[in-house]
C-alpha cells in the first residue's frame, strides 16, 4: 500500500511539474509577442520618448546590438521622430526597434527604452 501511495505521489508531482512548465512557456511566449504585436501600431513619423532612467538607453548601429556595441547613450526624456522600424528576433522572442537620429547620428533604439512598450 505504501508503494502505491509513493507512486501516485510521484505521478502527482510529475503532473504539477508539467503544468508549471507549460504555464511558464505560455507566459514567456505571450510576453515576448505582446509588445511586438502592440508595436505594429507604431509607424514612421510617430514620436517616441526615452523612459529608461538616467543614460542607460543605447543608440545602436543596428537592431539588437550587444553590450559595448552602442554608438551613444541617450538620456531619459529625449524625444525622437521614428525614421523606420524593424523586428529583431531571438528565437521566438521578438523586439521592435526604432530607427532614429540622435546628436546627428543615425541609429536604432529598442522599444523597451521608450514609452511605446506598454
Amino acid at each position: 500500500m505504501d508503494a502505491r501511495k509513493t507512486a501516485s505521489g510521484r505521478q502527482l508531482n510529475r503532473n504539477v511539474y508539467i503544468c508549471l512548465v507549460w504555464l511558464f512557456a505560455l507566459v514567456t511566449l505571450n510576453s515576448g509577442m505582446g509588445s511586438a504585436i502592440w508595436a505594429n501600431e507604431v509607424k514612421m513619423g510617430d514620436t517616441a520618448t526615452i523612459v529608461t532612467p538616467g543614460t542607460e538607453a543605447r543608440l545602436c548601429p543596428r537592431p539588437g546590438c550587444g553590450p559595448g556595441q552602442h554608438i551613444a547613450r541617450i538620456p531619459e526624456g529625449t524625444v525622437f521622430t521614428i525614421q523606420g522600424t524593424e523586428i529583431f528576433a531571438i528565437g521566438t522572442f521578438k523586439v521592435k526597434w526604432f530607427e532614429v537620429v540622435y546628436d546627428n547620428q543615425r541609429g536604432w533604439i529598442s522599444i523597451y527604452d521608450t514609452d511605446k512598450a506598454k
